[in-house]
């Protein structure tokens, strides 16, 4: 599964603007994935996969359908994720709802708000987010590795949507 999550998490990573749709479903898939794992523990493997698909789903299809919404569905899923890997370590399973629903709300209203700029830094955040879940290293070299990732993330998809949107308009 951790090799499957880097993949993801490289695609995100470098391409998460681009490739807007598989952004949101793979966000989705992980958010569900990460709920699952945290509400359903005691199922098996197969159900938490099977959820974290509906959700993936759920969002390529509002995604393709629906991008405005889409985006704020992205945000969403992105704020959760984000806040899940800040806060889980400190708050109790209980109480970790409220601080999800928060996450994901201002998730969502940054995506909808500053719509490209949000794409990118969110799909970084989320893909540097799923390597470094992924790989599993110590604390320090988590953060170091997630802000580099992070980093070159921005870097590369900023660099790749300006070159395209010059070739467009040419």
């Amino acid at each position: 599964m951790e090799i499957f999550n880097i993949s993801l998490g490289i695609i995100l990573l470098l391409f998460g603007r681009k490739l807007f749709w598989l952004f949101v479903a793979v966000a989705g898939f992980i958010v569900g994935l990460e709920f699952a794992a945290m509400f359903l523990a005691d199922k098996p493997e197969w159900v938490l996969v099977l959820i974290g698909l509906c959700t993936g789903c759920f969002g390529a299809i509002v995604a393709i359908f629906a991008q405005r919404v889409a985006f704020a569905l992205a945000g969403f899923y992105a704020g959760t994720f984000l806040t899940l890997l800040l806060v889980q370590p400190f708050i109790s399973s209980e109480a970790i709802l409220i601080f999800l629903l928060a996450g994901g709300l201002v998730g969502a209203v940054l995506s909808a708000w500053i719509l490209d700029p949000a794409l990118i830094i969110l799909s970084c955040l989320i893909g540097a987010g799923a390597i470094v879940k992924a790989l599993g290293t110590g604390q320090l070299m988590t953060s170091v590795i997630f802000v580099l990732l992070v980093s070159v993330g921005i870097f590369t998809q900023t660099r790749l949507f300006t070159r395209l949107d010059s070739k467009a308009t040419d």
